[in-house]
C-alpha cells in the first residue's frame, strides 16, 4: 500500500444499515444487492480521488487528500444508492461518517484516534445520513455548492472517545434530511433482555408500482416526505423508531392504544401524498439489545402488516384485548394462517377514526371513502353537521367533543358507521363489530 497518501487526510467510513435484516429479507438476492452497493461506492471513490484502505463485510474505509473531495464522494454515493433499482423491500441504505485529521500511516494502512473518531461518527448515524466532524465541517462549510448545506446537530459522547464530539449533518437536496436522534452514549437505552412492548410495522402499499408511475426523482421525494410524516407521528404519539429499511418502518410503543392512534394518524397523514400504507400491530415480548429488537413478536407484526390491504390497519387479538376500555372499536377481519407461525391468527381493524378528540371530521370522511376493502355491503359516514360558517364550525367542534366511541348500525342490508353523535337510527352492533368498551 505504498501508494496511500500521508499527512492531513479526510477519512470516510461507510456501513449498510440493518444489513442482517436485509440479508434475511433478500435471501439469495442479497449477494447481488451487495455487489451493486460496492460497485456504486467504488465508482464514487474513484471519481473523487479516494483511496480505498479497507473493506469488511458491508463497510468501507477510504481516505481523501482533501475534505471537499470526501464530501463530494459522500454526496455521489447517497444519490447513486437512492436512484438504484433495488428488490422490493430491499433498498440498501448506507450511513457515512467523515473526519479530518492526521491518521498514522502503517504498513497495513492507517491507525490512530482519527481513524476511530471517523468510525464512531459513522456509527452514530442512520441509513442515508452523512455526518461530519467539526474539523471536516470547518473546512467545507464556506465552499459547499449545488444547494448543499450543514446542520449543526450538537455535541455527543461517543464510545471510547475522550470528549464529546460536535457533529454536523450534510443536507443533500432531493434526499431525506430528517432522521431519528443520533446513537450515542447520551441516547436513552432500554435495558438489554426480554421486554414487553407493542410493535408497529408500516410500509407504502404498492411501492414498486408507485415507483414506476412516478419515476425515480419524484419517488425519492415522496419517500422522503413519507418518512418525515411517519417520524412526526411517532414523536407525537411516543413511539420509538427501531429500524427503517426502504419504505418499511418498524417502531415500538409502551402502550398498545398509543400504537393504534399513531397508526391511524400515519394513515391519515400520508393521504396528502396520495399514497396508502399497510400497517400491522402486535404485542408481546421481544429481545432487545443494542437498540435493536428481534424475536417472534417482531416477525408476527411484519406478517400482520403483509396481510393488510392498502390503507388498512390490522392488529392481533392480543392488541385488541390490551386496549379494552379505551373506546376503540374493532371490525373482525377473520382468522389468518401465517407461514412459519403456529395456529390461526385472528386479526382486527381498529375503528379509531379521528387522530384525537376534536380532530377534523372531514379527515375521517376522506378515510372512510377510501376504506372500500372492509367486507361490509356499504360503509358511509353520516355527519350530523356541516362545515360552512363560523357558527356551524363552533357548533360542530362542541358536538365532536361529546364523541365517546364509534358505533355501527345495520339497516336492512346496509352497514352504516355513525360518527358518535345523536341519531334516530337504532344502534345495534352486528356480529362482526366488537367494541372494546
Amino acid at each position: 500500500m505504498s501508494e496511500l497518501p500521508g499527512g492531513t487526510l479526510t477519512v470516510l467510513h461507510t456501513e449498510i444499515e440493518a444489513s442482517t435484516r436485509l440479508t434475511i429479507h433478500l435471501g439469495d438476492r442479497y449477494p447481488e444487492a451487495l455487489a451493486t452497493h460496492c460497485a456504486l461506492l467504488r465508482a464514487a471513490f474513484a471519481a473523487h480521488e479516494g483511496y480505498e484502505v479497507d473493506t469488511q463485510g458491508d463497510s468501507f474505509f477510504v481516505v481523501f487528500p482533501r475534505a471537499t473531495q470526501a464530501v463530494a464522494a459522500a454526496v455521489a454515493m447517497q444519490r447513486a444508492l437512492a436512484a438504484a433499482a433495488w428488490p422490493e423491500g430491499g433498498a440498501v441504505r448506507v450511513r457515512i461518517g467523515l473526519h479530518t485529521g492526521e491518521p498514522i500511516r502503517t504498513a497495513a494502512g492507517y491507525t490512530g484516534l482519527d481513524v476511530i473518531r471517523g468510525a464512531r461518527i459513522r456509527d452514530a448515524g442512520h441509513g442515508g445520513q452523512v455526518l461530519l466532524s467539526k474539523s471536516t465541517a470547518a473546512l467545507v462549510e464556506d465552499v459547499l455548492l449545488d444547494g448543499l448545506s450543514l446542520r449543526d446537530l450538537g455535541a455527543y459522547r461517543l464510545k471510547n472517545l475522550p470528549r464529546p464530539e460536535r457533529i454536523f449533518q450534510l443536507i443533500i437536496p432531493d434526499l431525506s434530511a430528517d432522521f431519528p436522534p443520533l446513537r450515542s452514549l447520551d441516547t436513552p437505552r432500554r435495558a438489554p433482555g426480554r421486554v414487553l412492548t407493542t410493535v408497529l410495522c408500516v410500509d407504502i402499499a404498492g411501492s414498486t408500482a408507485l415507483l414506476v408511475a412516478l419515476g425515480d426523482r419524484r419517488w425519492l421525494e415522496v419517500r422522503a416526505q413519507y418518512a418525515t410524516l411517519v417520524r412526526q407521528e411517532l414523536a407525537h404519539h411516543g413511539g420509538e423508531e427501531i429500524e427503517l429499511v426502504a419504505d418499511e418502518l418498524f417502531a415500538a410503543f409502551d402502550a398498545a392504544a398509543a400504537a393504534i392512534r399513531c397508526a391511524c394518524a400515519i394513515r391519515d397523514a400520508v393521504l396528502e401524498l396520495k399514497i396508502a400504507v399497510n400497517v400491522g400491530i402486535h404485542a408481546g415480548e421481544v429481545e432487545y439489545n443494542d437498540q435493536t429488537m428481534g424475536g417472534i413478536t417482531v416477525f408476527t407484526g411484519h406478517r400482520i402488516m403483509r396481510a393488510a390491504q392498502p390503507g388498512e390497519i390490522l392488529v392481533s387479538n392480543t392488541v385488541k384485548e390490551l386496549v379494552a376500555g379505551s373506546g376503540i372499536g374493532f371490525i373482525d377481519r377473520g382468522a389468518h394462517i401465517f407461514k412459519g407461525l403456529p395456529g390461526e391468527w385472528r386479526l382486527f381493524t381498529p375503528l379509531y377514526l379521528a387522530r384525537e378528540v376534536g380532530a377534523p371530521q372531514r379527515q375521517c370522511l376522506r378515510w372512510a371513502r377510501s376504506f372500500s376493502h372492509v367486507p361490509l355491503p356499504m360503509i358511509e359516514f353520516r355527519p350530523a353537521f356541516s362545515f360552512s360558517g363560523a357558527a356551524c364550525k363552533h357548533q360542530s367542534e362542541r358536538r365532536y367533543q361529546r364523541i365517546r366511541h364509534v358505533t355501527v348500525t345495520r339497516a336492512r342490508d346496509d352497514a352504516t358507521i355513525l360518527d358518535g353523535t345523536m341519531s334516530k337510527t337504532k344502534r345495534t352492533a352486528p356480529a362482526h363489530f366488537s367494541p372494546s368498551e
